[in-house]
């Protein structure tokens, strides 16, 4: 299917890489936070709140690529 610039967009992401890739991004985010002293905005039950950083939260989950 052609996107806006006319060219073809034939790709398929695996679903497992995309909650990997965001896992590492939500690590990633908490360690700056914890690093540079500031919160992390996140949405619970709908509402935004700022809570204190977490890296070791993302611990045990799975955060590599897809197992072979």
């Amino acid at each position: 299917m052609p996107d806006d610039m006319g060219t073809r967009v034939d790709t398929w992401v695996d679903p497992d890489e995309v909650m990997a890739a965001l896992l590492r991004a939500a690590r990633r985010a908490h360690e700056i936070a914890r690093d540079t002293g500031t919160k992390v905005v996140v949405v619970v039950d709908g509402k935004t709140v700022k809570m204190d950083p977490n890296p070791e939260m993302f611990d045990g989950l799975e955060t590599g690529g897809p197992s072979s």
